[in-house]
């Protein structure tokens, strides 16, 4: 599968996923998503999707700052992974 290249101005969303468990931030272009940050309660894990689309690195970094800042802890309250730096 060949990757997209994205490059349009970008949007972000907080939104609730009750089939896969978890809570993401969304990084939108012309109204798509295509890449997240998602947090899944039922197994704690807390992953980057880039859906194969290449996206600037500044606005992944953008993605995973405002991720940190808007996703509390894991429903029972265990916190997120942290940087091991």
């Amino acid at each position: 599968m060949k990757s997209k290249i994205i490059s349009a101005p970008f949007d972000m969303q907080v939104a609730s996923e009750v089939i896969r468990d978890g809570l993401g931030v969304e990084l939108l272009a012309d109204g798509e998503v295509v890449a997240e940050v998602f947090r899944c309660d039922a197994n704690h894990s807390l992953v980057l999707n880039t859906f194969g689309n290449d996206i600037p690195l500044v606005e992944i970094e953008r993605l995973i700052s405002r991720a940190r800042n808007r996703l509390d802890a894991f429903e029972d309250g265990t916190p997120l992974p942290v940087s091991a730096e």
